[in-house]
């Protein structure tokens, strides 16, 4: 969802724009949300009186307690010498907990020698996956494992969808990876394994995914775009 990536801004001035209730109507919020696309996961108080946040299947927004007005995007709190990302943190949470569990769907080039791991979603046919690819080996000796899951771009409708499907149905997922990356790829006569790559798209579309790679960080922060391995590292000792 396109707004999902703007800025929230809540002033006093926005709060008196509805008046809050005494307690959230869940079924006002659900039905309100619903003509939107969005299905509440869960529905709780946020830090703002008589807004609530409400975890959904494609991100989080905040919801009057009857449901008729909405704030889609980030929520800081201003405190110390810089505002803190409360929507960045929780669904950071909600992110690692997704991919627990998913070990085994996963394309993994381990670092000899690892400190960090980090999940990206991958197209094929994404010049910066490629090029992210294409500098695998120096990921990896900055101590850095890279784990794949799918996203084609477009979902099924992807020109790539069946390669993708091919590779993890073949026999050396990696090995079909590389020759992907490098354009040599063959999936003739490889059995694919569509269900697992819609699963991994639609697992992305979820977790807020809208371009690749999109890097997923130990704690679940998603870092959108490539970044190259020096930066990387520096960035994740940076954050330890």
């Amino acid at each position: 969802m396109h707004f999902l990536g703007r800025t929230l801004l809540a002033t006093a001035v926005a709060m008196t724009a509805f008046t809050a209730s005494a307690k959230p109507d869940e079924a006002a919020i659900t039905s309100k949300l619903s003509k939107l696309g969005l299905v509440p996961v869960t529905i709780s108080a946020s830090p703002l009186p008589g807004l609530n946040e409400v975890v959904t299947e494609r991100g989080i927004v905040y919801v009057s307690d009857d449901g008729g007005y909405f704030l889609a995007g980030h929520l800081y709190q201003a405190t110390g010498a810089e505002p803190v990302n409360l929507t960045e943190q929780k669904m950071a949470k909600l992110n690692k907990a997704k991919l627990q569990g998913m070990e085994d769907e996963m394309i993994v080039y381990p670092a000899k020698d690892e400190k960090y791991v980090v999940t990206v979603f991958t197209d094929t046919s994404c010049g910066y996956c490629r090029k992210l690819h294409s500098e695998m080996q120096a990921y990896n000796d900055a101590g850095i494992t890279i784990r794949y899951l799918a996203f084609p771009r477009g979902g099924e409708r992807s020109r790539n969808f069946g390669e993708m499907g091919a590779i993890w149905g073949a026999k050396d997922p990696a090995k079909a990876m590389d020759q992907a990356k490098g354009g040599s790829f063959n999936p003739t006569g490889i059995e694919q394994q569509g269900d697992l790559v819609m699963k991994h798209y639609q697992l992305g579309v979820e977790m807020g995914v809208s371009g690749t790679p999109a890097m997923i960080l130990e704690d679940g922060t998603m870092l959108p775009g490539y970044q190259p391995a020096p930066m990387l590292r520096q960035m994740l000792d940076n954050r330890s």
